[in-house]
């Protein structure tokens, strides 16, 4: 019942007319909790796949900045060898311990910037499957309510 019947039975309108607004108020109800629980599970999977979309973005970007960052540390390598180089030096020594430091510290900068990105990536991730989670929950919190008013 939809709470319509005795209202119209009191209006005078016959038993059979006002069952069959009643069931119609019930149809209604239910293609709107249908539809209600269809938009909360499109809604969560959308929201899911834009995070995925965004974690591969950071996943991108991470390693375009990974590889230029490795770039200029190579440029700047050069540049130390051509400074030792220049002064006469040989690839001894202190010459060469300054050189390998900054080229360890370079590749920890860039493995830091990889990881960076990675966590970022995660982190999206997460968002994808609490979203989707969230919106299959949304459709059984609809699904719950609509049936506690039919029972």
């Amino acid at each position: 019942m939809s709470g319509m019947e005795p209202f119209l039975l009191a209006m005078g309108a016959s038993a059979s007319t006002a069952a069959t607004v009643g069931t119609v108020a019930s149809v209604a109800g239910a293609v709107g909790t249908g539809l209600s629980v269809i938009g909360a599970i499109q809604g969560g999977k959308a929201e899911s796949q834009a995070a995925q979309y965004n974690a591969e973005s950071a996943r991108r970007e991470a390693q375009s900045r990974e590889n230029a960052q490795r770039t200029a540390a190579q440029r700047q390598l050069g540049s130390i060898r051509a400074g030792v180089s220049k002064s006469g030096a040989t690839m001894a020594g202190t010459p060469l311990a300054v050189l390998s430091e900054s080229a360890a510290n370079a590749e920890i900068d860039a493995l830091n910037t990889r990881y960076s990105g990675q966590r970022e990536a995660s982190l999206y991730e997460a968002r994808g499957r609490n979203a989707k989670t969230a919106g299959y929950m949304r459709a059984g919190t609809s699904l719950l309510s609509s049936a506690g008013k039919y029972f």
